[in-house]
């Protein structure tokens, strides 16, 4: 497939998609017309049951009130002796009746009085005579009488006529005083469903027939099953759906629908349809085979389906050959491209332009793609690079402390402090911390070299120094630091450190200074010293080295200045270094011992030093000017 040429994989391509689109929108419509057919069957078959129904309730209903009205002159008629007679008229003037009965009670003895159709059509009265629908049905007589109601039985054979079925409507006959003084029963020969049903036609193989309340045939297209069937239990073969249900939807006397498989259509699957008829709690059913509903739309949709194939090969056919013009420039190119990249050989057994000129920009771009790759890590490398440095930086301010918020509690006392590394992040440090409510400790240090692996160990350095300061004593802090650097320390990275202890209150300086550059004590009085002790070696190298210290009352106003390398190192453009003595002129000539305003102006001096010189080392700067306890 993937070594054709681009014009039949598109032709391909565009086919299959038109045959997908067109054939969804067959089946949708395919689908859309069934239902619609499936509303027309259905409003079809609701018209069918109504006009059945219709006609069924006309015939019970007057059947009911001719009843009805015989109960009602029943008295009359027997009071001038001619009962017999009207229930003659009655029956003749009827044709729906099978026959019509009354019986009267007396003081001493029952009358009855029946006219019906005997089985050879002849009208027949009699009297005395019990007639069987009070014969089959006693309980149904003595309830009419009883509840002064009227009353339909279910369908039956009379034991006199086992060809005629019917139905009896029993009703009371009624005293001027309203008391049960004896029973009409009005007889209905059921064949009128048969004419009833005959009369509407249900397909071309459909048929409609009449089920009791109890499920039984009262009609059917077999006349053998009529009374001898039952509706709600046909085998599995013919309905194998929800029994339960569709009972429930009967009993209820509700209309419903589903499908079945008759064995009057030999088993077809077959669409139903079922309404309950008024005052009989009987139902009539239409079916209707399958087939017959869907033929014609069938039909259509096979012609559909054959006319779409023959389009589909058409355009199959069309669209590749008009790809085949498009690309043919195209196929030009991809062959010179080819030979240009693998010469005269080329590439044999394969046809997808696309592939073949994939192939020739491959080979082109192997060194190139491999340079690139190298670039692309480089780049890669940069980025990974300043993330980090980025990230170490963020660190590292966070590590070294910005807030002076403390001051304004703590009166006894100024302090102001600022790092400014050579690179993006630095190897100095500085830190402040009250370790009890009168005792600060303060720390300026100088890493071995500059950029990460300086500010890696910084940051592990000022850790260590925070949870180590736990006593009052600078030599044990610093000893205890020391210990702990040196323990694991295999870049053989070091601290030059000094660790001071101020007892805000009476001004007393534990301190210790391991190698780092010796502060200056500016004292209120202007003069100028440096505290010029070394009390060990750098941190971090030797574990077992101990440190010593030593200690100094500031008074009131004095100012201790502490610096890194960085100040007295930093070069201006000459190679001049700043140096010592500037440091000690600029410190002896400050007019403004305020800590922030020092540390401002000697880093501004600084860079005006340097001006456009490489800052060669990081820079910090630490003033603290003690006040002492205001009382």
């Amino acid at each position: 497939m993937y070594k054709r040429s681009i014009a039949f994989q598109l032709g391909l391509y565009v086919v299959t998609a038109v045959v997908i689109i067109i054939s969804m929108i067959v089946f949708i419509n395919y689908k859309h017309s069934k239902e619609i057919i499936m509303e027309k069957i259905e409003e079809g078959a609701i018209h069918q049951s109504s006009l059945i129904i219709n006609e069924i309730t006309r015939n019970v209903i007057n059947s009911q009130e001719v009843t009805r009205n015989v109960a009602n002159q029943t008295l009359y008629y027997h009071s001038h002796g001619d009962l017999q007679m009207f229930l003659h008229q009655v029956v003749e003037t009827n044709p729906v009746l099978t026959g019509i009965h009354a019986r009267l009670f007396e003081s001493s003895d029952t009358l009855t009085y029946s006219t019906y159709w005997n089985k050879d059509g002849q009208l027949v009265d009699k009297t005395n005579f019990e007639f069987c629908s009070v014969f089959k049905y006693p309980e149904l007589a003595e309830l009419a009488t009883q509840e002064k109601v009227g009353v339909w039985s279910d369908p039956f054979h009379c034991p006199m006529d086992s060809t005629t079925l019917m139905i009896s409507y029993f009703l009371p006959v009624l005293d001027e005083f309203g008391e049960s003084v004896g029973i009409v029963a009005g007889d209905i020969n059921l064949k009128f469903l048969n004419r009833v049903i005959d009369d509407i036609q249900i397909g071309v193989n459909g048929f409609a027939f009449v089920a009791s309340a109890q499920g039984y045939y009262l009609t059917h297209p077999r006349s053998e099953w009529v009374m001898k069937r039952n509706l709600f239990e046909t085998s599995s073969q013919v309905f194998n759906g929800d029994r339960n249900r569709y009972r429930q939807i009967l009993e209820d006397g509700e209309t419903g629908s589903g499908f079945a498989y008759p064995e009057l259509l030999n088993f077809e699957k077959s669409w139903f349809y079922f309404a309950p008829i008024p005052f009989t709690n009987w139902r009539v059913v239409i079916v209707i085979p399958t087939e017959e509903l869907f033929d014609d739309l069938d039909i259509i949709f096979r012609k559909i389906v054959l006319v779409s194939v023959l389009g589909f090969v058409l355009i199959l056919l069309v669209v590749i050959l008009l790809f085949n013009k498009m690309f043919t420039p195209l196929r030009k190119i991809v062959r010179s491209i080819q030979r240009f990249s693998f010469g005269e050989r080329g590439r044999r057994g394969k046809k997808n332009e696309i592939e073949l000129l994939s192939d020739s920009l491959k080979e082109l771009q192997v060194q190139y793609s491999t340079y690139m790759a190298e670039q692309n890590q480089v780049r890669k490398d940069k980025r990974k690079y300043e993330k980090d440095l980025k990230s170490a930086k963020e660190i590292q301010r966070t590590i070294i402390p910005q807030d002076y918020s403390f001051l304004e509690t703590r009166r006894e006392i100024d302090l102001y402090a600022v790092l400014h590394p050579a690179e993006s992040i630095g190897g100095d440090l500085y830190d402040f911390f009250f370790i009890d409510e009168r005792h600060l400790l303060f720390t300026m240090g100088d890493v071995s070299g500059k950029g990460i692996p300086a500010a890696l160990f910084m940051a592990v350095a000022n850790t260590i120094i925070k949870s180590k300061s736990t006593e009052l004593s600078a030599r044990n802090i610093v000893d205890v630091v020391n210990k702990a650097l040196s323990k694991e320390n295999s870049n053989q990275h070091f601290l030059t450190l000094f660790l001071g202890i101020l007892n805000v209150e009476t001004g007393i300086l534990d301190y210790c200074n391991a190698a780092h550059n010796y502060p200056f004590l500016l004292r209120r009085h202007r003069e100028l010293i440096q505290l010029e002790h070394t009390h060990g070696l750098p941190i971090g190298l030797y574990s077992n080295k101990t440190y010593k210290s030593h200690s100094i009352a500031l008074s009131k106003g004095d100012v201790l200045f502490l610096y890194t390398d960085g100040v007295t190192d930093c070069k201006n453009p000459y190679g001049e270094m700043y140096g010592t003595e500037r440091l000690s002129k600029f410190m002896a000539q400050t007019k403004e011992p305020e800590p922030k305003t020092m540390v401002e102006a000697l880093m501004n001096e600084l860079m005006d030093f340097k001006g456009e010189t490489a800052q060669a080392d990081d820079i910090s700067l630490m003033a603290l000017q003690f006040f002492g306890k205001y009382s």
